[in-house]
């Protein structure tokens, strides 16, 4: 069926599947073909931690580096709007939120926070979309001004505060959201 639907041969299509397998989005039934993981309330503890500590870290390690140039950048990337209901500005507003985040390790100059930075927000995708999806119908936009302010001022520890706020903030909405969620589906009555 991938097959068909995306027009490519096996070989690309088994070594993307190996690929999703590796990196734990996709698994294999034996015998019946590959089923999308679920991302289980521990696996997004897990995946929350690690970007407090390397995302704190990235943003300490940036503040010293930081130009005006990267300044003009980060702004451009965060006045990415959000419109409930129109799925292109959704992808539009994940990618600017992503790129955001790997500029900051970017700036640092560590490659390996980088992709450190990027395979999180690739596992988290599913949740963060999910997050999006259930808005309250107005725009949304992102929140990284005060991150912004602290590297103009080259000030680490504030920057490594800043942004550990807001990934606080950005894991409780996903979590309240997901319980709100839960709540709904409590009060409705499936047999109706």
């Amino acid at each position: 069926d991938l097959m068909a639907q995306y027009k490519v041969s096996s070989s690309p299509l088994r070594e993307a599947l190996t690929r999703l397998r590796q990196d734990g989005l996709v698994k294999v039934i034996a015998r019946r073909g590959y089923t999308v993981t679920e991302l289980s309330l521990k696996d997004f503890h897990e995946l929350m931690q690690m970007r407090l500590i390397i995302e704190g870290a990235a943003a300490e390690l940036a503040a010293p580096r930081v130009t005006d140039k990267h300044i003009f950048e980060m702004r451009r990337l965060s006045s990415a709007k959000l419109v409930v209901g129109d799925k292109v500005s959704y992808r539009q507003f994940m990618q600017a939120n992503q790129d955001f985040h790997e500029k900051i390790a970017e700036i640092a100059d560590n490659g390996r926070l980088r992709r450190a930075i990027s395979q999180m927000f690739d596992e988290m995708q599913r949740l963060l979309f999910a997050d999006l999806d259930l808005g309250d119908g107005e725009e949304l936009e992102h929140d990284h001004d005060e991150i912004i302010e602290a590297l103009a001022l080259h000030d680490g520890k504030r920057a490594r505060t800043a942004i550990i706020r807001h990934v606080k903030q950005s894991r409780d909405r996903v979590i309240g959201r997901m319980i709100r969620q839960q709540k709904d589906f409590e009060g409705t009555n499936i047999f109706e």
